[in-house]
């Protein structure tokens, strides 16, 4: 029979610890009290007990330097730390236990509920293990381990790497991967990263060793898609997982070393891996000890298109200046406020600070240390863009990464609802970002019913719908809940000669569907969640073209689910910013190319707008832009992409137009102006330039604003 957990007591106060102990036994704990440190310490040795209560006031000896006492002696119990301060101070002194190697289970204000301390009591299994441990049975101590034996496992790949998935913390999809060192010795068992990294360091062996890491997981990294599979249902997927980051910790000792970048850069190009795919992790310390040279190193990686991250946000003494100045794309909150956020309400005020500082920068926002969907959803309430922890997923070798993606990738009707549901969009109001490409498959298709519909339990929701008034209409009845059966596009030509619909209601009634194409549309899981649909109440043909260009037009809704869009928005006027624009105009140009359209990109420079602003005052440019960013959006098409592109920089990129079109819509935004505003007159350069096929969109912007292609005076707004 199993002996029951014990627990020990070390409180001043008899009554309190007594009290303890009856909570504890009453709830299948042994449990002994003592006010005395002595006896405290021999207890520990001879009794072996699975928690400690510890007081942290008391007369002889008080609870920090108990702690301390009990990090010397390798103490493996879980400790409970209780007292009558303040929860500033309770949460302190759990951070410095913490960090001495101690294992805290929790803190118990005074007073406190015996729930609160049978929670506690409950949350880990009972250990039989002694409270000391034998440190000198620790062989990963960098002091006891040969240079050599780690230059020889460097250079037979005897550290192997596993693989942390990293998700978007608003849609729950697959967002990369974080790369993790391991070192499994044949006689030393697992020697832990904090041991052999330090020695690679110490010995001048840790460039190789990142090179060798950086080889492994770029091989696999590569063979991802392919080691996927043939099987049907996973087209999407395997595409996602050529989109994915993955992220190399760095040491500030590499960081000046450029020949390891240069060589790292050919790894990437000899794969075809993308190095705005890789990025590099760097500890706050590291970044900041030397923040000249670090620009310039960091400047000249950006430059190559790798991102950079900036790891263990909070626990350094970085400068706020040197921040801002320094070229990071991503900003990652330190896993020790993120386990503690559920218990915490200053390491969540800590969060919640650095999240909001690197949106403000304009950096992403990471979470690592992930332990509970409780502190996933307060992550998700506040903003942070991605998460990683065990709650999401442990490291794992790469091909146990390639069960959890098929497992994730189950199609099974539950698991399909559940994705659904966390992605938090049923029931949301209209979202310019899926109506744009609405507006443009019923346009391109020249249908009068386009749709973006969510299958849900028992019915179909449209997120976005042009040509249908109706919010949704019964499952049993849609013809999107056959469409996401399968990952082909569903052509229904006649919905009268079709014995699975021809006695339909939406056949039979409104809409009168007599033509229906549906496109899957997928979550990053490759799970389907609905369609973007084509309906016409006359029967059609629907070429094998017509349906790659309508999965051409599902890939950029699936896209927009997956993007963020708080990142690609502009907060002043609400519209696409550079990096939004930039993401879509691309795929839009794809688009038309391949239907054999033309496109057409406008630049709109507001002359002398920083005079206007030292005239007038920010507040009035700050008016004038949002005014100028409603005339286009009431001037151009829904269909139509219009972003803020800089700070006095418009664009918009017009699809399907008419190579002749574009003077028309330049007579129409006169038209506009001169009717709202005709005290303000406007003059311009006009030009346009006819987008054939896909181009760099910067180098688009670029030769746009060379060629003066609009040119505006702030008086217009």
């Amino acid at each position: 029979m199993k002996s029951p957990a014990r627990l020990l007591i070390l409180d001043d106060d008899p009554l309190t610890g007594q009290t303890i102990s009856n909570i504890a036994v009453l709830a299948g704990v042994d449990a002994l009290y003592t006010d005395d440190p002595r006896e405290f310490f021999r207890l520990c040795k001879d009794w072996a007990p699975d928690f400690i209560a510890l007081d942290l006031i008391m007369p002889h000896m008080d609870g920090v330097q108990v702690m301390v006492e009990l990090a010397r002696l390798g103490c493996q119990a879980d400790i409970i730390i209780s007292s009558g301060v303040g929860g500033r101070v309770l949460d302190a002194a759990a951070r410095s236990a913490a960090e001495h190697g101690l294992k805290i289970s929790g803190v118990l204000p005074k007073p406190f509920s015996p729930a609160r301390l049978r929670e506690l009591l409950n949350r880990q299994s009972p250990r039989t293990t002694s409270l000391i441990r034998n440190v000198t049975s620790s062989a990963q101590s960098a002091d006891i381990i040969p240079a050599h034996e780690l230059a020889d496992a460097i250079s037979l790949e005897h550290i192997k790497v596993v693989y942390q998935p990293k998700i978007n913390c608003r849609t729950g999809l697959l967002a990369g991967f974080e790369v993790l060192a391991r070192w499994y010795h044949p006689s030393r068992g697992t020697i832990a990263p904090d041991d052999f990294i330090p020695l690679a360091e110490k010995s001048g062996l840790i460039n190789a060793l990142t090179e060798s890491v950086m080889l492994q997981s770029l091989r696999w990294f590569a063979s991802l898609p392919d080691a996927i599979g043939p099987e049907p249902g996973f087209d999407y997927l395997k595409r996602r997982l050529n989109d994915v980051t993955m992220s190399v910790n760095i040491s500030a000792i590499s960081l000046s070393h450029l020949d390891l970048f240069e060589r790292i850069e050919s790894h990437c190009r000899n794969m075809n891996i993308l190095p705005e795919r890789i990025i590099f992790e760097l500890t706050e310390t590291c970044a900041m000890e030397d923040p000249v040279s670090s620009l310039d190193i960091l400047t000249r990686l950006r430059m190559k298109g790798f991102h950079l991250s900036i790891d263990d946000f909070g626990t350094g003494y970085s400068s706020m200046l040197q921040l801002a100045r320094l070229p990071f794309s991503e900003i990652k909150i330190d896993k020790s406020f993120v386990m503690t956020a559920s218990e915490s309400k200053e390491s969540c005020t800590v969060i919640k600070t650095i999240n909001d500082l690197g949106h403000g920068l304009g950096l992403y926002t990471s979470a690592e240390g992930i332990e509970s969907l409780e502190t996933l959803e307060y992550l998700r309430s506040i903003g942070c863009d991605l998460a990683q922890g065990y709650a999401i997923a442990r490291p794992m070798s790469g091909p146990a990464v390639i069960e959890w993606l098929i497992n994730r990738n189950n199609n099974d009707e539950i698991r399909r609802l559940d994705v659904l549901h966390s992605l938090n969009i049923l029931d949301t109001p209209k979202d310019e970002r899926f109506d744009r490409i609405t507006r443009l498959a019923a346009r391109l298709f020249q249908v009068p019913i386009a749709l973006f519909s969510l299958v849900d339990t028992n019915r179909q929701w449209f997120k976005s719908s042009v040509g249908l008034d109706v919010p949704e209409t019964p499952r049993g009845v849609s013809f999107c809940h056959h469409a996401i059966l399968d990952d082909q596009i569903l052509v229904i030509p006649d919905a009268i000669k079709n014995e699975l619909f021809f006695d339909n209601l939406l056949v039979t009634g409104a809409p009168f569907i007599r033509f229906y194409a549906g496109c899957p549309v997928h979550a990053d899981t490759g799970i389907r969640l609905g369609t973007l649909c084509l309906i016409d109440s006359q029967p059609r043909n629907f070429s094998s073209h017509e349906q790659l260009l309508l999965k051409h037009a599902a890939q950029m809704i699936e896209n927009e689910l997956i993007a963020d869009y708080v990142a690609h928005s502009d907060p002043l006027t609400g519209m696409l910013n550079r990096r939004g624009f930039d993401a879509r105009a691309a795929e839009s140009i794809d688009l038309c190319h391949d239907a054999g359209m033309h496109a057409c990109l406008f630049l709109f420079d507001l002359l002398e707008f920083k005079a206007f602003n030292e005239t007038w005052g920010r507040a009035a440019g700050d008016r004038a832009l949002i005014e100028f960013g409603r005339v286009l959006k009431e001037t151009f098409r829904g269909s139509d992409l219009i972003a803020r592109y800089g700070d006095d920089d418009f664009v918009v990129l017009m699809t399907g137009i008419d190579p002749h079109a574009s003077e028309s819509a330049l007579t129409r935004l006169d038209d506009f102006i001169a009717h709202s505003a005709p005290e303000h007159p406007v003059t311009h350069v006009s030009g346009w330039a006819l987008l054939q096929r896909k181009d760099n969109i910067q180098q688009l912007i670029l030769r746009a604003s060379q060629n003066m292609l609009m040119s505006r005076s702030p008086r217009g707004n």
